[in-house]
């Protein structure tokens, strides 16, 4: 869905322009009433104040404290990371951002608890707004059991014997500036399909039955 992408920026976000592909006819717009479980909510996806799409690697930074802002992996377009870790309780929170956010503004985050072991804490930034009872806005957090987590985001796309994953999908309408960055800047005439591809998602996995890691992300593509 994602391969042969090319790379530019305009308005505030990195854009990702990709060959043209058909709709899925089942797949409902974005907003659509009656499609709650096609894309998660701003809520679900606003953590700190911070929102996926909306705020920046440095807005985090400003808030709290100059972490170090790091390569996933070696691959070229590797996400870049940063992240936080508690003084109290060793939990620790990562924010990421891809091509889709243009290696500057967030597209996904993580939580772990210190169960859940993050590899690397000893890169993290300490921060005293970290904590186990840290949660997005609309009430994801470490500790919730399997039962109170599907009654927050549903059933889950895919179960496993320790794990949960929660994928959405659905199509956003172009705004007029969004469809002449494209012409503008691409060349590209989409006014016969002006809408990006939203993808979201929320991964979770469990110790004794409580969320102990939960990410969670946003994404667009054409």
């Amino acid at each position: 869905m994602y391969s042969k992408c090319v790379i530019f920026a305009f308005l505030f976000l990195g854009m990702i322009t990709c060959a043209p592909q058909t709709r899925g006819e089942q797949e409902p717009f974005c907003g659509q009433q009656g499609t709650k479980n096609a894309e998660i909510t701003d809520a679900d996806a606003t953590i700190l104040g911070f929102t996926i799409g909306h705020a920046s690697l440095k807005d985090i930074q400003a808030k709290l404290g100059n972490a170090k802002i790091e390569r996933v992996s070696r691959g070229e377009e590797s996400d870049t990371a940063m992240c936080y870790v508690s003084p109290v309780d060793g939990t620790v929170v990562i924010f990421y951002s891809g091509a889709m956010g243009g290696w500057k503004d967030i597209t996904w985050f993580a939580i772990w608890s210190r169960e859940a072991a993050y590899p690397t804490p000893s890169h993290c930034a300490p921060s005293t707004l970290i904590s186990q009872k840290l949660a997005t806005a609309s009430g994801l957090r470490l500790g919730l059991s399997k039962n109170e987590l599907e009654g927050m985001a549903g059933r889950p796309t895919k179960v496993g014997p320790a794990s949960a994953r929660y994928e959405y999908l659905c199509h956003r309408k172009m705004t007029g500036k969004e469809i002449k960055g494209f012409k503008d800047v691409n060349n590209w005439n989409v006014t016969s399909d002006p809408y990006f591809d939203r993808m979201s998602w929320v991964d979770v996995r469990y110790v004794n039955s409580a969320a102990s890691r939960l990410e969670i992300g946003r994404i667009e593509s054409y």
